[in-house]
């Protein structure tokens, strides 16, 4: 309720509110936000990206750790969002899997950020889908990802020219 009041918020960040429902988070979202930050929020799903997806036309960060979301919520995106959203950081996304890439890379053309960190059902097959339509990314981060092999780093060699930052831990 309280967020409902402040809508020159532009930024912000929900970490370990666990008792934050998807209605508290359709209530808290304005068009003004750019940047999302949730993590360790029991409550979100795959409804609360749809949420985000409808409400925050001028997103260019998400920042997003949850264990519940799956592949459908990177169909969400909108054409808007797949134009202004750079930032997207996937961390122990356990859920998404080689499919939400696909949703992802075409939904989200112009990332230039990306972390799939602890997403540990991404393959090789998954980094050569972003080494093929993310061109712009400059930054990406692949650690705690498990299943991917030397084969993911000749994709990103190959494709990625503008990489500056790649994280395998």
């Amino acid at each position: 309720v309280m967020l409902e009041q402040m809508q020159g918020v532009m930024r912000l960040e929900l970490s370990g509110c666990n008792d934050f429902t998807e209605a508290g988070l359709w209530s808290s979202l304005n068009a003004r936000i750019t940047s999302l930050s949730v993590s360790d929020c029991i409550n979100v799903a795959d409804d609360a990206i749809a949420a985000i997806s409808q409400l925050l036309p001028n997103l260019t960060e998400l920042n997003l750790q949850a264990y519940h979301v799956t592949d459908t919520a990177l169909a969400y995106f909108t054409a808007k969002q797949g134009y202004t959203t750079h930032t997207l950081r996937l961390n122990s996304c356990w859920e998404i899997t080689n499919h939400g890439v696909v949703n992802m890379v075409h939904s989200l053309p112009n990332l230039s950020v990306l972390s799939l960190s602890g997403c540990s059902k991404v393959t090789d097959d998954g980094v050569e889908l972003v080494a093929e339509n993310l061109r712009k990314l400059r930054s990406l981060d692949l650690s705690w990802c498990p299943r991917i092999t030397d084969m993911a780093l000749e994709y990103i060699a190959c494709d990625l020219h503008k990489l500056e930052e790649l994280v395998l831990d």
